[in-house]
């Protein structure tokens, strides 16, 4: 997703992760614990490979991805390699997060030395917008419920999750996961990603373009300020 529409081949997005980057990220985060054959290089570039492939991906689809010669050559992966969508489902459950985090994160900033300024400057429209994740009601510790009923209870109301996010055509700038009822309001929720993006880039050219769930007089000022 995050190169297709560039139509930029595997090889070209492969330059830009630097040597043993994913084998020190791995080290630091300990997400090879008892990992046989599903250590997190593999993984990352599991998942980056099915993304480019396919609009719809699914644990059984990225099963049969492993098992081809294709992605081995590639990847420079034995034959032999043989791994389960169990086993993959397993492991996304259980990985420490902060591998692709910080994976991502290197891999971004990679690009920016990578690419000059000129060759960035079509990339200067930011789309900012939000998505709700409901998972069921065992999974999420903490969350925020919508649409309460009268009839439940509060603990066994499903709780939901807010994603919100900056794109700028290329990968994501910045993204927060939201989970404390305030943030079901778009006013609250979209200013504070494009806050937290302006302090970190201050010589900022963007333009930021949201939708009217951001309707408030109050946040339209603080974001002109």
């Amino acid at each position: 997703m995050i190169f297709k529409e560039h139509k930029t081949n595997i090889q070209q997005i492969l330059r830009l992760i630097p040597d043993n980057l994913l084998s020190k990220l791995a080290l630091n985060t300990k997400v090879d614990y008892c990992a046989k054959i599903l250590q997190g290089e593999r993984l990352f570039y599991l998942l980056l490979y099915a993304i480019l492939r396919s609009e719809r991906i699914s644990q059984r689809y990225l099963e049969d991805v492993f098992k081809t010669n294709h992605f081995k050559f590639l990847f420079n992966y034995s034959v032999d390699l043989k791994v389960s969508h169990s086993s993959i489902s397993e492991k996304l459950s259980k990985i420490n997060l902060d591998f692709f985090k910080q994976s991502y994160k290197a891999i971004y900033e990679r690009f920016n030395q990578v690419y000059s300024e000129k060759e960035q400057e079509q990339l200067c429209l930011i789309r900012v917008d939000s998505s709700m994740v409901a998972e069921a009601c065992t999974k999420l510790q903490k969350g925020m419920s919508v649409g309460k009923k009268k009839t439940k209870e509060p603990e066994n109301l499903k709780k939901q999750v807010k994603y919100t996010m900056a794109y700028d055509g290329t990968g994501i700038c910045l993204a927060e996961l939201l989970t404390e009822p305030r943030y079901l309001s778009e006013d609250i929720a979209i200013p504070q990603v494009i806050d937290d993006l302006i302090k970190i880039d201050k010589e900022h050219r963007n333009l930021y373009v949201f939708d009217r769930g951001v309707s408030s007089l109050n946040s339209y000022n603080k974001l002109t300020e």
